[in-house]
């Protein structure tokens, strides 16, 4: 599958959080900064991000592609959309030190996600030539998150919306990336102390 092209200033999307569907609620790239950009905008971009994480191999990307139809195609996307903002809610609120949300809107998607999978050696497999095989992995992903023992080590970075699973010994990770909002942060702060020393008298 050919490399998606970016638009000029957009980046590649790093892929930080340290599980799979964290890493899909990710792929709003500066959610709330000048340069937003969904990496998941459309089929073909959507298929690019799972090849990336490991979901399909070039040859499933290639061949779901051609068989994209473009109404079908849109219909995908926008349940992708709505399995992103329901991962995103359901994280958000246990980051966020509140009760659960977005089990609603979640649930359909993990029920779709069973509907679907075989079990080989007991791992569940999907067809791959559904063009909603990306997004049931994902589901399952976040069904077992939010249920398991390492839900209560999902954090917010302190620098940007975006959500991680901290899997530090210490539970001190602060940060989606040091290199991205780490590195941005303590610039800020040195710049903030810089002029504050200016003013002095």
């Amino acid at each position: 599958m050919e490399t998606v092209e970016l638009p000029p200033g957009i980046r590649e999307l790093p892929v930080v959080a340290g599980d799979l569907a964290l890493d899909f609620a990710n792929t709003v790239d500066d959610p709330a900064g000048p340069l937003r950009h969904d990496h998941i905008a459309d089929y073909r971009s959507l298929l690019h991000w799972s090849l990336r994480v490991g979901m399909l191999t070039g040859a499933d990307a290639d061949r779901l592609l051609l068989r994209t139809a473009p109404r079908r195609a849109a219909v995908v996307i926008r349940r992708a959309h709505q399995l992103r903002d329901a991962i995103n809610l359901a994280a958000g609120s246990i980051a966020d030190g509140h009760e659960l949300e977005g089990w609603t809107e979640l649930r359909p998607f993990v029920r779709a996600a069973v509907d679907h999978a075989d079990l080989v050696d007991r791992r569940p497999v999907w067809p791959k030539e559904e063009l909603e095989a990306p997004l049931w992995p994902v589901a399952l992903a976040a069904y077992e998150l939010l249920t398991g023992p390492h839900a209560t080590r999902i954090k917010r970075c302190a620098g940007c919306p975006w959500v991680f699973l901290d899997q530090s010994k210490n539970n001190s990770r602060r940060w989606c990336s040091m290199e991205i909002c780490g590195v941005n942060q303590k610039m800020r702060r040195y710049v903030t102390r810089r002029a504050a020393r200016r003013v002095q008298p």
